[in-house]
């Protein structure tokens, strides 16, 4: 009987809230009867998506506490409740702030600056230190990015905290799919806080970087990072418990990614022949034991994808070391451009062959056919909101196949920085150009 009651309460409630967002369109003329998003402006590259939910249900977090209570153990749902209290009237403040530094310049530079920290651009420009001798600054940055994304993966699918309330907040967002996130942390502000201290780290320490080049990197990185961190209040994503979260998750990342290699400095995983099983064991246990949201969130295949990174990294540099090759330790540091042009082209085309024309194919038909997996990649193609709904769908579970095979393309990733590229760009140096 209490559940049914609650059960009821949750209903009421969310009839209301949507019955509230109803009276807003109603007020501002509605002209759009779209039933999930209404867009101000359309897409292009001087006019990027804006626009505000029609029913605010439809963004995952904003449905009534016995909505959540149903699903989460008391102690989970204990510490979401004491969480909320720091999101749940921000959206009012949010909004007038974003209204008065509103203009279309900041749309555009804060839209397509947010794609410093997205998937793609990770994908393609964390390998390229690696073309300029760089590669033990893309292994620091790696740890720090992949577990400053699974951490406030993690976080945000055991919290389910909503992102600002849209209305009044505006999204401004080049993709309508990171709009569907829960809120607390950032992401984000995670990885710039993570990557603006390790950029610090090395250009003051490094006896490589002259004066004028730090000044320089500093510079850069601050920009960086604030421009990253402001953006996601200015493009409606975030609030500033969002912010403040992340920050001290990318804190946190950084400071133990420099405990750990300076505490084991002299460790070689060559020297370990079990190293690889440990490695893989870790980072699937890290996946198939991350917390279930009780709306769908997409935000765990990012988590999956550097996970991955992470493990192709530590496969790759176990090879290297076991077998005494040297690979992309070969690659000296330099700053000759037709040598670093040399690399970042071949590189970058291998990279991209394996991520989007090869990689997937293969390594689906090696666990289809060759392991023998059952296709359950249907529990992730229903995610997103029919025309028809006014809410978010409830978490179903993820695809198991899906999961593996995200980790496995992704850690074929570094196979391709560290142990194809460097024999391929030899030869190209030799033979080609």
């Amino acid at each position: 009987m209490e559940e049914i009651m609650m059960q009821e309460t949750s209903s009421r409630s969310a009839l209301s809230i949507n019955a509230q967002q109803s009276d807003f369109w109603l007020s501002i003329g509605e002209r759009d009867r779209s039933p999930t998003v209404t867009r101000i402006r359309s897409r292009s590259l001087s006019n990027p998506n804006e626009y505000i939910e029609k029913y605010l249900l439809l963004d995952p977090g904003n449905h009534p506490p016995a909505h959540f209570k149903n699903k989460m153990s008391p102690f989970r749902f204990d510490i979401r409740q004491k969480f909320e209290k720091y999101v749940e009237n921000q959206s009012s403040g949010l909004a007038k702030w974003q209204s008065a530094h509103h203009s279309a310049l900041n749309d555009i530079f804060f839209s397509y600056s947010a794609l410093l920290g997205s998937h793609t651009f990770y994908v393609l420009c964390l390998p390229l230190p690696c073309y300029f001798g760089l590669f033990e600054f893309t292994r620091d940055t790696v740890y720090i990015i992949g577990y400053s994304i699974y951490i406030s993966g993690f976080l945000k699918d055991f919290l389910c905290l909503p992102r600002p309330r849209s209305p009044p907040v505006h999204r401004i967002t080049l993709s309508e799919y990171t709009a569907k996130e829960y809120g607390a942390p950032s992401s984000h502000t995670a990885n710039a806080i993570g990557v603006c201290l390790l950029i610090l780290q090395w250009a003051f320490t490094s006896a490589s970087v002259m004066s004028t080049q730090k000044i320089i990197m500093t510079i850069l990185a601050i920009v960086y990072c604030l421009t990253l961190t402001v953006g996601r209040i200015y493009c409606g994503m975030h609030g500033l418990f969002d912010l403040i979260s992340g920050a001290l998750i990318g804190l946190i990342c950084f400071l133990l990614r420099m405990i750990l290699k300076y505490t084991f400095i002299d460790f070689n995983c060559g020297d370990l022949f079990w190293y690889p099983m440990i490695s893989i064991c870790w980072g699937l246990t890290l996946l198939f034991n991350h917390p279930a949201p009780v709306d769908v969130c997409p935000c765990f295949y990012d988590s999956v994808a550097f996970v991955g990174v992470i493990g192709g990294v530590e496969l790759c540099d176990w090879f290297i070391k076991y077998y005494d090759f040297s690979l992309v330790y070969s690659i000296d540091y330099t700053t000759d451009i037709t040598i670093i042009t040399r690399r970042l082209i071949v590189g970058v085309i291998i990279t991209v062959i394996w991520k989007y024309i090869i990689g997937k194919p293969l390594i689906y038909n090696f666990l289809f056919y060759i392991l023998g997996f059952d296709d359950d990649r249907e529990l992730d193609e229903h995610d997103e909101p029919l025309p028809g709904d006014r809410e978010c769908k409830l978490f179903k579970g993820n695809s198991d196949v899906n999961i593996v095979g995200r980790y496995l393309i992704y850690a074929g990733i570094p196979m391709c920085v560290m142990l194809i590229s460097p024999p391929v760009i030899t030869f190209v140096a030799n033979y080609v150009y």
